[in-house]
């Protein structure tokens, strides 16, 4: 074994030094690809989320000194809440749009204008 300045027994080797190690840094680049996804979902939404960083280490087979060692990221991105429709439930239970307990007034309608023309009053 040669002497490197990560071998002296008495220090613990970064963990940040490691992780750029496995898989030749991807898993490394991907964390900071998916942080970058995670905080700018995070703003849009106004909602938590969540990067997990997994590292397995696992005895090599036929090599009882060497170890594999792996990584996965995952994002839980928050996700906007669904739009609500509003609706009122009749007595058998169905879902109606207009309130089946208010009273309906005679000669009422829905007029539907173009939301993109304004109405002259002045005619």
């Amino acid at each position: 074994m040669t002497d490197h300045p990560d071998n002296d027994p008495g220090q613990t080797r970064p963990f940040a030094a490691i992780l750029q190690e496995i898989r030749a840094g991807e898993v490394a680049d991907q964390a900071a690809a998916l942080m970058q996804d995670l905080v700018a979902a995070v703003r849009d939404i106004g909602k938590k989320g969540e990067l997990t960083l997994k590292i397995v280490v696992e005895p090599m087979k036929g090599n009882e000194d060497a170890l594999a060692v792996s990584g996965d990221v995952t994002l839980k991105a928050p996700r906007p809440a669904p739009k609500a429709a509003i609706f009122f439930a009749d007595d058998s239970g169905n879902l109606l749009r207009d309130d089946p307990r208010q009273i309906a007034l005679p000669g009422l309608r829905r007029v539907d204008l173009p939301t993109n023309q304004p109405k002259d009053l002045a005619q």
